[in-house]
Parts: C-alpha cells; structure tokens; sequence
C-alpha cells in the first residue's frame, strides 16, 4: 500500500466510493473526491484518472481475497464497484483468530515505539489499528512482553541497525565488567541479538581477528570507522543454532552433554526444552536422562544452575568440574559468617 499521507487520503476515499450501496462512480468522480479531500488538509492534488485505477488495483492486491473490484459500463463511461456490497477495507472479514494474530503483531510492533528513528512504527501501528476495527491499545493489555524498559544502551540499536543494513565499519568505545579502563574496538557489525533481557551485536573484532558479541549497554560511544567493510558469509539463523546464549568461542568443539533430570523437573524439561538437541536417553527411578549437543559457554552454566539440585551434569568431565567449583563457591557464601554493615 503507498506509504504517504497524500496516499492513505486517497485510499479512504477510493474506499468509501466503492463500498457506497446507493451509486457507482467512474475514476473521474473518485478524483474529483479525492482531491476535494487533499485541497482540505493541504496535500498535493491528483491530476490523472491513472492515480485511481492505481490505487484500486493496490486495494485488490493487498486486501486479497476479500477486495474484489467490478467494473460497469453505461455509455461511455466505466464505474467501479466492490463485488461484495458488504465489503470495505476498514471493516473487513476476519476471524477471531485472525484479529487475535493481528492483535499479538501490533503488540510486537509496539515494542519498537520510542526507538530513534523508528518512531513511524507508531504512525503505521495507529493506521492498521483503525483499518482492521482494532483496539491498539488492547494489545499491551492482553499480551505482555518479557523485556527489561529501564535497559542502558538502546540508544545505540538504530545506529547498530543501520550500519548493518549499510554495511558500515564502526569504532566502539567499550567497556565490558571486566575492564578497568573503556577500550577503542573497530567492528564490522553484522547482526543484533537479543538474549535474557539484554541486546547484543554480533561483529567481527578487526583487530582480534574474531567473531564476538557486544552487549549495547557497555557501548559507550559509536562513530564510523574509515576502513573497507569486511561482509560474512554466515548464516546467523544457523550459527546460533548450536548454543545457549550469545558466546561461541570458536577454538572450541560442538559437545554432547549428558544431564540427569530430577522426576519432578522432567515435567517442565519436556515440554520447554533446554535446547532444540534435547534427545532422551532413557528414564530411571528417580529421573530421566537427556542429551544436548550444544558449545560450552558461560550462558549454558547460568541455564543448568538455575535448576540447583533438579538437574545433574555427568558429562563432560569438564562441565562438570567447572559447576562443581561454581556450586561449591556458592555454597562457600552460606557457610562463612562474614558480618556486612
């Protein structure tokens, strides 16, 4: 559907002709509407019948296979029609089902209000409300998103964004928790990832000579760096399909992990599992045992100890080991009487 105002005028107009139950009117009425509609709001006006058969043939495209316009001849003039009296574009017939997905979309496009420059998310959001009869509104009350609003960074998605889709080399001012001081890192930016609340770029390390992820809310200043882009020939969809997370350590091997589920766990681990690899090896007395075939990294020893005593590692060894270290610390914390004032 055209994009502009000037556009969305006509199309209403054009809509309300074609749906009116007591007379048809030619392209030359519809123009001569349409522009009295334009001269109001001070919009360009229309100079061609082209203009509306144009506009007409977008109503069936995209409004197919509800919008179907017919054409009459009397004398010499053609006018037009819906086929189906009853229909018009701003009431058009959708199921339940289809105003629930509508709905959920909306909801999901509303995620996005607020952004720098993604601000006409709002405009189009409002625009497919009023057309499909929906109350925008609605769809934060009746769908509800697991996202953290107060995130420090998002100021530097649409310029992330933007530098990916332009193919733009960028210097980061960065400064992870582990750093003292904040470091200058020249970047090719290839994709953004979204994982446990927070956001991060996936991009190549010029001077490293690898591929790494950046969390937003540790970018302190972007600017362009004046040096060829170097593409990647990787399949992000894929490449995030053999972790947890966002961290891939590349001198590292895909591994099978064995776990024992507890029984009164095993419930929730079969129906979300920990990972689309999750294989059952077999049930035993007190539990079940599975697989995953996933890269070790920091983001899969958050996942298993979250479930404490529910779930067991018994392989690899040195998962293993490094949870054992880890509970042990912890259990450290418990132990030791140390007074905080």
């Amino acid at each position: 559907m055209p994009k502009s105002k000037n556009a969305d005028v006509r199309i209403k107009v054009i809509d309300r002709c074609l749906s009116d139950k007591n007379r048809k009117y030619s392209t030359a009425e519809m123009m001569d509407l349409c522009n009295k509609e334009l001269e109001k709001m001070d919009f360009p006006l229309i100079s061609a019948p082209n203009s509306i058969r144009n506009d007409i043939e977008q109503i069936e495209r995209i409004y197919k296979p509800y919008a179907y316009v017919k054409s009459y001849r009397e004398g010499r003039n053609i006018y037009y029609h819906y086929e189906d009296p009853n229909f018009s574009i701003f009431s058009p017939a959708l199921s339940s089902e289809e105003v629930a997905q509508l709905t959920q979309m909306l909801g999901i496009l509303k995620r996005f209000k607020g952004m720098p420059q993604f601000d006409w998310l709002a405009e189009v959001t409002e625009r497919l409300g009023t057309s499909l009869k929906i109350d925008v509104a609605s769809a934060d009350e009746i769908v509800g998103f697991d996202e953290n609003l107060d995130l420090k960074g998002m100021e530097h998605f649409t310029p992330l964004f933007n530098a990916i889709i332009d193919k733009h080399p960028l210097q980061l001012t960065y400064k992870s928790f582990k750093q003292e001081e904040k470091s200058k890192i020249i970047v090719h930016p290839y994709y953004l990832k979204q994982y446990n609340k927070r956001w991060f770029l996936i991009a190549w390390n010029a001077e490293l000579n690898f591929l790494a992820n950046f969390a937003l809310d540790r970018i302190l200043a972007i600017k362009e760096a004046k040096v060829p882009f170097l593409p990647a020939d990787i399949d992000f969809f894929e490449y995030f399909d053999d972790m947890i997370g966002v961290s891939k350590d590349s001198r590292t091997e895909l591994q099978k992990v064995k776990l024992w589920v507890s029984a009164a766990q095993w419930p929730y681990v079969k129906t979300k599992p920990l990972h689309g690899t999750q294989r059952v090896v077999k049930h035993v007395e007190d539990g079940t045992v599975i697989t995953i075939e996933v890269y070790l990294n920091y983001e899969l020893e958050q996942l298993l100890l979250s479930f404490a005593e529910k779930v067991r590692v018994l392989a690899p060894q040195e998962l293993k080991d490094r949870l054992k270290q880890r509970l042990t610390e912890a259990a450290n914390n418990y132990l030791e009487q140390v007074q905080y004032e």
